[in-house]
């Protein structure tokens, strides 16, 4: 599948990301993030390169993303998508810095939202720096909505005695949970990713016998020679009738943290989820990073829902 130029921007080809693309696409992350950095003077260390466990995984994937050619065959750019059922998520995306500034950009996260929409997906988001204004209005030129902000919250819980849940091994039980929550939600190919590149583990709970909550948490940096403090939370999901439950599950999750050598928890809430976000807080977890989430389509949970989400690459 390749899609076509169009005349407001240099000639350029878009097409399936493959894995003959990673070792350009990897430098074309670490040095678009690494300027962006730069300029806004967050950072005066160089940034790393992705490992290659994280990126051999990301490329196995059914649908890993787009590149964007500029001159046909050359590599300059890059999109990573998402698929979680019905949910299609446009995941990191740069452009080499030298040709920044003449629609690549556009095109090759407009091609992105293609490929989302030809895998089925009926509900298209992603989560951007809120203090760029320039992303904004990319994302809301090409139909997506700034509706409500993701808060980063992390800290380190007390840590409960005894833990009762599983390792996910594979099977349907998180789509199971999931769809309940959200119709046509399934966030297995999330859990299959952090499991293919050994970079974390899905926690799931049952409640007499039957699976009510999961947790998929990151435990291994995705950049060589990176600090992971925190075990990060990329999916997690309590069906209502377990939320009772919830602040035990938490106290597991810091239980395992614990015994992985990591100080606490990092969970991405989005703000309308806001009986989590308050829930989160008044367990002792603080905001330290915000998002704004894009999004096209049917709201990603109710207010009142125990639910998670970040597919940032």
């Amino acid at each position: 599948m390749s899609f076509p130029p169009n005349d407001d921007t240099p000639p350029h080809v878009i097409r399936v990301m493959a894995p003959a693309d990673l070792k350009a696409v990897c430098q074309i992350d670490r040095d678009a993030f690494d300027a962006y950095r730069q300029q806004q003077r967050r950072s005066t260390a160089p940034l790393r390169l992705r490992t290659p466990e994280h990126m051999n995984a990301a490329i196995r994937r059914r649908y890993p993303g787009v590149v964007i050619e500029s001159p046909p065959g050359r590599v300059v750019g890059y999109c990573f998508t998402h698929v979680w059922g019905s949910l299609g998520w446009l995941g990191t995306l740069g452009i080499t810095p030298p040709v920044q500034g003449f629609g690549l950009g556009h095109a090759v996260i407009a091609a992105g939202l293609d490929l989302l929409r030809q895998a089925g997906c009926t509900t298209l988001a992603l989560e951007t720096m809120p203090e760029s204004g320039k992303n904004l209005a990319v994302y809301t030129r090409l139909g997506l909505d700034a509706e409500y902000m993701t808060l980063v919250c992390q800290g380190a819980l007390r840590a409960a005695p005894s833990t009762h849940f599983k390792l996910w091994d594979g099977g349907t039980a998180l789509r199971d949970i999931a769809s309940q929550v959200v119709s046509g939600l399934d966030p297995t190919p999330a859990a299959r990713w952090l499991h293919n590149e050994e970079g974390g583990r899905t926690l799931v709970w049952q409640e007499k016998g039957t699976p009510v909550a999961f947790a998929a948490l990151r435990h291994m940096a995705r950049r060589l020679e990176g600090a992971q403090m925190y075990l990060t939370a990329e999916a997690t999901l309590c069906l209502p009738e377990a939320s009772p439950h919830w602040s035990r599950y938490l106290s597991e999750m810091q239980a395992y943290a614990q015994s992985l050598g990591k100080v606490g928890l990092s969970f991405p809430v989005n703000t309308r989820q806001i009986v989590l976000l308050r829930a989160m807080l008044d367990a002792g977890l603080e905001i330290v990073h915000t998002r704004a989430r894009m999004m096209r389509g049917d709201p990603i949970g109710a207010p009142d829902a125990i639910l998670t989400l970040t597919l940032a690459m």
